[in-house]
């Protein structure tokens, strides 16, 4: 392990800073483990002050915790590296940006086909003089707190994503082929536990891309029931934000956490580079929840 390296928690609801690490694409192992079991612990990532990677570093670093899956902003992606995104505001050559200026309200990233993003690095590499911050809002405290009637309600319920009607994929996703968009529908649970510790996390991901209905309910309830989970899921109690400087990286669970970006003066450049990274999730339809003796085996 690196032996400058320093995991402190951050004084909010999650996260974690992590000092005296490189991000340079070859993560020895120890350290490698060490930051899997901060980021399973935190939710979240802080990575302050430091110089940003290249896009070789950075793609061989994200790499080292799993497949990357490009986004639907296929135009928008880097050149040689499909898997990081570049979001902003303003076009760079044949780059499109995406993103816009205006807030992203809460969600997490949702592809249609498992394997699920699981983990998310985002950097900064150019800044507005102000706005633009990001919010990240803790879903297994959020889960934690809800009463144990709630818990037992929600335990195995499952939820059916969709991309929602009327999306232009052009001009919204920046999305050339919207074939990427893979097949229509993903089921997933709607309590989310993270296998290497067993931690729960509710996950009302009703984002502004996707339609979702909870299974085995009338609309009108399931409706009902995200849009409670979701508000109380969002209380100020759960969040952090964040208040990017040029080199800061963040890197998160994406399952147990929504994010939202707050809106910053359209006038002014903001680009940040994203990459989307695979692994452990639960979509019902595929993936078994894991039992105690398999949670006590992990290692």
């Amino acid at each position: 392990m690196t032996s400058a390296l320093e995991i402190k928690p951050l004084d909010a609801p999650l996260g974690a800073e992590v000092k005296g690490l490189s991000i340079d694409g070859d993560t020895d192992t120890a350290t490698l483990k060490a930051l899997r079991e901060a980021v399973d612990e935190h939710l979240l990532l802080v990575f302050r002050d430091s110089e940003l990677p290249s896009p070789e570093a950075l793609n061989a670093f994200c790499l080292q915790w799993g497949a990357l899956r490009p986004t639907l902003a296929d135009r928008s992606r880097l050149p040689g590296f499909p898997g990081i995104n570049r979001i902003s505001n303003r076009d760079e050559g044949k780059i499109v940006g995406t993103g816009g200026h205006d807030v992203v309200t809460w969600h997490s990233d949702l592809a249609f086909e498992p394997p699920l993003i699981e983990r998310i690095y985002l950097d900064a590499v150019v800044l507005p003089s102000r706005g633009g911050n990001t919010k990240w809002t803790n879903l297994v405290a959020a889960y934690e707190a809800l009463d144990e009637a709630t818990r037992e309600r929600i335990d195995c319920v499952a939820v059916d994503y969709r991309l929602r009607d009327g999306l232009d994929f052009v001009n919204y996703f920046m999305a050339e082929d919207p074939t990427e968009a893979t097949r229509d529908q993903t089921r997933i649970s709607l309590v989310q536990t993270n296998p290497r510790n067993g931690r729960k996390a509710v996950w009302p991901n009703t984002g502004p891309d996707f339609a979702a209905r909870v299974v085995g309910m009338p609309e009108d309830e399931g409706t009902e029931l995200l849009a409670e989970l979701y508000e109380h899921s969002t209380q100020h109690r759960f969040v952090y934000e964040h208040e990017w400087c040029v080199g800061d990286s963040v890197f998160w669970l994406n399952n147990q956490t929504l994010h939202q970006r707050e809106a910053f003066p359209g006038r002014e450049l903001r680009v940040l580079r994203h990459v989307n990274i695979l692994g452990i999730i639960h979509p019902v339809e595929s993936s078994p929840r894991p039992t105690p003796a398999a949670l006590a085996g992990e290692s």
